[in-house]
């Protein structure tokens, strides 16, 4: 009979080398799950960057730390959680861990992953920005806060109505805009290792995360690129579930009918297979959207597929040019982040970001840090968003982003 596959606390536990099975704090761990596989990693070190163009930048750092380790072929990996809005002083994160275990997803023994940098590497790489920060360990920093500018339901409604507003005022020149809200909650360290497992059994077909105290279950693959070949998946316009079957049945045909909701996915679809065309030859240039079902939401998605035009980059370099999608922000870019700017009393910080991992060859997976919550002093901020665009009625984005918090409030035992 095979062996349970262990929890992520317990492998962080034994990556960490300690005998009486206590896991490091959550901040200072790395996790990557789906649908049995885990990878986990422990110590290293951490760089930290704000600015301007930061995947940019992040990809070239980490390129140049690759070609400078004594063995640039040795393999190498690190995790990466960027910000939303790179106007956001929030820092974007680059973990790179000094010792990274696998699960086994048949049972068995965990196996260790071979990694081989070095912070000589890694310093002459940092050394030439002058905005990143290399942490000479897996410190990292968590996010201020202050719970008191957070909108309740009320607040939220009133945030959509600005939205709608504007829409109107900007005579259908602003067509999408995504407005998301937080919730603080209390949780320590037992709190949050526990999420990370509720997560993993609750949402298999998600990937779920832990980069420099950022946890989730995200269902939004931005891009993976494996020996040239890159995906995408969008996801935008969503219906709660229902325990009813015949209920569930009809918001999901909903899902698929509403004229509104088709809308909302175009624009997001066609910002990713805009963005991509440049850099990637298509399978298809319009491809058609489905209804994903997940325990506690169907989405509207579409994935994209192709293949490098040039083999030089790395995965960082193909998510460059797509963050932020209109799913996550709106369209027109530059005006909607202007918007959500203006108009959400709370900075995203990582939020809705890119979150992932990469090797030495710059092949990876960067997903977009949704159904999240980041560590703050003494508990964890959830959020979640939905895209308004002309005809969104408020209570209906008051009820879809209270579903969108229930993965991350459910997993800390809070629902």
């Amino acid at each position: 009979m095979p062996t349970p596959s262990p929890s992520a606390a317990a492998l962080a536990a034994l990556a960490a080398d300690r005998p009486d099975g206590t896991a490091p704090a959550v901040a200072r761990a790395l996790v990557w799950a789906r649908e049995g596989h885990m990878r986990v990693g422990v110590g290293g070190w951490t760089v930290l960057l704000t600015g301007p163009r930061r995947l940019a930048r992040l990809s070239a750092m980490w390129r140049a730390a690759v070609a400078a380790r004594p063995d640039p072929s040795a393999p190498a990996l690190a995790w990466v959680s960027s910000v939303f809005d790179d106007a956001s002083p929030a820092p974007a994160v680059l973990r790179v861990p000094s010792r990274v275990l696998e699960a086994d997803p048949d049972g068995g023994e965990p196996v260790e992953v071979p990694v081989g940098m070095t912070e000589e590497a890694l310093h002459a790489a940092v050394s030439r920005d002058a905005d990143a920060r290399l942490m000479p360990d897996d410190d990292v920093p968590l996010t201020p806060e202050d719970p008191s500018a957070a909108w309740d339901d009320a607040g939220y409604a009133a945030g959509v109505r600005e939205v709608l507003d504007r829409m109107a005022a900007s005579g259908g020149a602003l067509g999408k805009v995504v407005v998301s809200r937080t919730d603080t909650v209390p949780a320590d360290e037992q709190a949050l290792w526990g999420a990370l497992e509720a997560l993993r059994a609750q949402y298999p077909q998600t990937w779920v995360f832990a980069v420099g105290g950022l946890i989730g279950a995200t269902p939004e693959m931005l891009a993976t690129r494996r020996r040239g070949e890159v995906t995408s998946r969008v996801l935008a316009g969503s219906a709660p579930r229902s325990a009813d079957a015949a209920e569930d049945a009809r918001h999901r045909e909903h899902l698929a009918a509403d004229p509104r909701l088709a809308e909302e996915h175009r624009w997001a679809a066609r910002s990713v297979v805009e963005a991509l065309a440049p850099v990637v030859e298509l399978e298809d240039d319009d491809p058609a959207p489905e209804v994903l079902t997940l325990p506690n939401v169907h989405h509207l998605s579409t994935s994209v597929r192709g293949r490098l035009r040039s083999s030089e980059g790395a995965v960082l370099d193909v998510v460059a040019p797509l963050h932020p999608t209109a799913a996550v922000g709106g369209t027109p870019r530059d005006a909607a982040l202007a918007v959500i700017r203006d108009v959400e009393p709370v900075d995203r910080g990582r939020y809705a970001g890119p979150v992932g991992w990469l090797d030495e060859t710059g092949d990876g997976e960067i997903a977009l840090a949704l159904r999240c919550g980041q560590q703050v002093p003494g508990g964890v901020r959830l959020q979640a968003g939905g895209g308004i665009v002309p005809g969104a009625v408020p209570a209906e984005e008051v009820a879809e982003v209270a579903a969108k918090l229930l993965p991350m409030r459910r997993a800390l035992g809070l629902a």
